[in-house]
């Protein structure tokens, strides 16, 4: 478990070391990132996502031949000729079987014809069931080119043709066409070879399919032929029919019959004889593909058998490999996105898309690689959504630390312009004020009896009491004198001595675990003291009120509980001028505020603060 962790450790740590601006940067990649890989974790293997593949599959198809349509005519095969019948009109064989000797008769009559023209091989699909014809065996065992096409379930000896026509013939396959979830054949009908090292698993299936057998057979007639490469796919990674409106020259078997024919027109290709139902368009028969609904079977196998001759197979990615392609472009486009501004990453995120989609047609039509699109949609779109909300929360918590900062300095500033205040009170206007009771202490005694003199003395002593009481409050010296934890119970001393209330204050911490706390902390806390202290003798009208500090669990917690009339802290006063100072203050040094019923009074509130003790 430490290798696969320790880059991620490494970053984290770097991260940590950063600071500003580079940290936030840092944060939103990394985070985008993260969010990027788990979007194409989730995303990749989605059932629903696959079957909009299959719509963007035969839609990339479309345009691929609409490319093609704009720069060249459609093309007429040159390696694959189809004989066709139909069954509602030529030679009464009912629904199209060739499995009695009458309609076996007429094949090998056709047959005799397509050999005389020395095509490179015939491929027959048709249903041969039943008694076989001595003359169409003969035909077989003479030219050695024929391919039987197999139909049906296979499950049984009824469904496989006469066994001597299977013996003579040069190969067989079966010729049943994959279908798609949504209906549409894009596959090519191949086997796999299997990676399997178990060799009981190693080979091709026990039946070729029928392009399998195709192109087996004309590679031995011909001495060349298309690579066998898609053989060696995964069956996760199935290989793709090159559909294009390719023009297969189709000649009818009635034709094939006439004196007239000439068959050289099937000299050394690949011909398919099959039916084409064209008066049933509802037959099981047909089946559609990208470029054309109820195209027939007969059709599709030339196109599949012309993909391989022409070596133009479209392949598609291994899941191993397309969601290692997945995660690692959720996590360019995570970072990006929560790294870029709202306009630059909505521009980003377009381009990305275009880009995707541009390029897997590219590849498609150029490379005939099959690249998958909407799950990569689906996780550049993740990717924009999940960063774009990584970015607002960390532009938003960004904000708030500013905010903070600036509160902080400016709290700084006003306790400084209170210092200098108090200051200057004390260094100025106090000696003024002596001044001023020393002048009226000598007027008393000039004037003997005249009690002006001793009023104005009255008077001064009263304003030089308040006027170090105001000092006392612009700037608690009593802090730097005396320490917080004095500091505090002098406060409460004050509270009652000035009010006529019972104070008890509890001192439960020790000096190291007061010292941990910094000179801001401390000021501040003894600010919201000061001014709940200040609430209880206002508004609580209470008789007693306790004060106490303690440490509990790291955390320094300091207690105002009163027993007076008490308040709902439900219904306490979001305007209130002393509990929003209260609540700004706790906030600008990371303290927790909370009032509260106090457990040992019947009545009353307590004004629970608590804050690290470690916070410097």
């Amino acid at each position: 478990m430490r290798l696969p962790t320790a880059p991620v450790k490494r970053l984290l740590s770097l991260g940590l070391k950063m600071k500003g601006q580079d940290a936030l940067f840092f944060q939103r990649l990394f985070w985008g990132a993260v969010a990027g890989c788990l979007a194409a974790v989730l995303l990749g293997q989605s059932p629903f996502l696959e079957s909009l593949e299959l719509s963007m599959l035969k839609w990339r198809y479309k345009v691929s031949n609409q490319l093609r349509a704009m720069s060249s005519v459609p093309a007429v095969s040159p390696d694959v000729s189809l004989v066709t019948f139909d069954d509602s009109a030529q030679f009464d064989l009912g629904i199209a079987r060739f499995n009695e000797q009458r309609s076996q008769s007429i094949l090998g009559e056709a047959l005799s014809v397509i050999e005389r023209g020395e095509p490179a091989l015939v491929a027959v699909d048709l249903d041969l069931r039943g008694a076989a014809n001595p003359d169409l065996i003969r035909l077989f065992s003479r030219y050695r080119n024929v391919v039987i096409s197999l139909f049906g379930s296979l499950e049984g000896s009824t469904d496989l043709p006469a066994a001597e026509f299977m013996t003579h013939s040069a190969a067989y396959g079966y010729s049943e066409l994959t279908r798609e979830s949504n209906g549409v054949v894009y596959r090519l009908p191949v086997n796999y070879w299997t990676k399997s090292k178990n060799p009981e698993e190693i080979g091709l299936a026990p039946v070729p399919t029928l392009c399998e057998a195709v192109i087996d057979v004309y590679r031995r007639v011909k001495g060349v032929g298309p690579a066998s490469q898609f053989m060696s796919q995964l069956p996760d990674q199935p290989v793709y029919v090159n559909f294009r409106r390719t023009k297969y020259p189709s000649t009818s078997l009635q034709d094939v019959l006439s004196p007239e024919f000439d068959p050289q027109v099937f000299k050394g290709k690949v011909v398919l004889i099959g039916s084409v139902f064209t008066s049933r368009h509802d037959d099981p028969s047909r089946c559609n593909t990208p470029l054309q609904d109820a195209m027939p079977e007969l059709e599709v196998q030339a196109q599949a058998i012309s993909t391989l001759l022409d070596n133009e197979v479209i392949f598609s990615f291994a899941k191993d490999i397309s969601r290692h392609f997945l995660i690692f472009l959720g996590a360019i486009f995570g970072a990006f996105c929560s790294a870029l501004p709202m306009s630059t990453r909505t521009a980003f995120f377009l381009f990305g898309a275009f880009v995707l989609l541009v390029v897997a047609q590219v590849c498609f039509q150029g490379f005939h690689m099959a690249v998958p699109v909407v799950p990569p949609l689906a996780v550049i779109f993740a990717s924009f959504v999940l960063g774009t909300v990584i970015y607002l929360d960390t532009d938003l918590r960004e904000r708030n630390r500013e905010l903070a900062a600036a509160r902080e300095s400016m709290q700084v500033r006003a306790e400084e312009e209170r210092r200098r205040i108090a200051e200057d009170l004390h260094d100025e206007t106090l000696p003024a004020l002596s001044a001023v009771a020393r002048m009226a202490d000598r007027l008393s005694q000039d004037l003997g009896d005249n009690p002006v003199p001793l009023q104005m003395r009255e008077r001064l002593d009263a304003a030089v009491s308040e006027m170090r009481r105001v000092i006392n409050d612009l700037h608690p010296s009593v802090l730097e004198t005396m320490g917080f934890v004095p500091a505090l119970e002098n406060l409460l001393n004050i509270c009652s001595r000035e009010c006529s209330i019972e104070g008890e204050f509890r001192d439960g911490v020790s000096e190291d675990e007061t010292d941990s706390v910094s000179w801001f902390a401390k000021l501040q806390l003894y600010r919201i003291v000061q001014e709940a202290l200040n609430n209880v003798h206002k508004h609580s009208q209470a008789k007693r009120v306790h004060l106490a500090i303690q440490s509990d669990n790291g955390n320094l917690v300091i207690s105002v509980a009163d027993d007076g009339k008490g308040i709902d802290p439900k219904l306490i006063r979001k305007d209130s001028h002393g509990l929003i100072n209260i609540r700004q203050r706790a906030q600008l040094i990371g303290a927790r505020v909370e009032w509260r019923r106090p457990a040992e009074f019947s009545s009353g509130t307590e004004l629970k603060l608590e804050i690290k003790a470690d916070r410097s």
